[in-house]
């Protein structure tokens, strides 16, 4: 597996203060996804986003799966001289993080959970996504109509009516992106565990921040469950907000993020 190296417009590293905070986005994003939070938290803390192996140039080609995602963002956490950190996690980071906090856990101050979930994929939800994300596999860039298709899936109905340009600005921005390199951000999720019942392990306080109309992972199913899985787990939901609600909401996402922060042991 080759290692995964970040050239420098593929993370940002911002702030100082303890506890240093890790932010890994979710498929089809990058690190400025995190763009508000970022801003709002690094006055107070050490803030690092950086883009995961699909979202690089150099890291996508190979076959990868989250446990890759996972010994990535250790690697970079020790490049970086961070010994332990906060990590934060939006939709698939967040099944990385998710591993991560199993596979690594003395490395955790805390854990944020942004519209994510522990469950593995149903059989109808892979077949549906397989059709969807399965012609993908081709040179070139991602076709629009595809781009298109995600935006109600990653962004709430309320978001696509009073923001339109929020939404427009990251389609056009998915058309950009190396189809192949989607391709492979599916295939590293699409077949993950059900990590449901290992959530009773997981004891450093988290954070769970779910949008309150996400349609690609709805509340009721995925958030909820988290919440009560994890034993020292806060739940925030985020009114009006779709899948992508730092994204679609983020004041009121900052605001959680910063009450959690400050509320960690020192």
């Amino acid at each position: 597996m080759t290692s995964l190296v970040l050239a420098d417009d593929e993370y940002c590293d911002q702030g100082a203060g303890s506890p240093a905070v890790l932010m890994s986005h979710g498929t089809l994003m990058d690190w400025t996804m995190f763009r508000s939070q970022i801003d709002a938290l690094s006055p107070h803390y050490r803030v690092i986003a950086y883009n995961l192996r699909a979202a690089t140039r150099s890291g996508y080609d190979s076959p990868y799966t989250l446990e890759t995602l996972s010994e990535d963002c250790l690697r970079i956490a020790d490049q970086f001289e961070i010994d332990t950190f906060v990590l934060v996690g939006m939709s698939m980071g967040g099944y990385m993080a998710l591993d991560f906090a199993l596979r690594f856990p003395q490395r955790l101050r805390g854990l944020v959970l942004i519209d994510s979930m522990a469950a593995a994929y149903s059989d109808d939800k892979k077949l549906r996504y397989a059709e969807a994300f399965g012609p993908l596999n081709i040179d070139g860039p991602l076709p629009r109509a595809f781009a298109e298709w995600c935006a109600p899936i990653c962004f709430g109905p309320r978001t696509i009516e009073e923001q339109p340009e929020l939404v427009r600005s990251w389609v056009e921005r998915w058309t950009l992106r190396p189809a192949r390199s989607v391709y492979g951000e599916y295939r590293s999720w699409i077949d993950k565990s059900d990590l449901s019942d290992d959530l009773a392990q997981i004891d450093v306080p988290t954070l769970i921040i779910h949008g309150e109309d996400d349609a690609g992972l709805p509340l009721e199913e995925f958030g909820l469950p988290m919440a009560k899985g994890i034993r020292q787990s806060t739940m925030v939901v985020i009114p009006g907000a779709g899948h992508t609600s730092n994204c679609e909401r983020p004041a009121e996402v900052n605001i959680a993020l910063l009450d959690f922060l400050k509320g960690l042991p020192s």
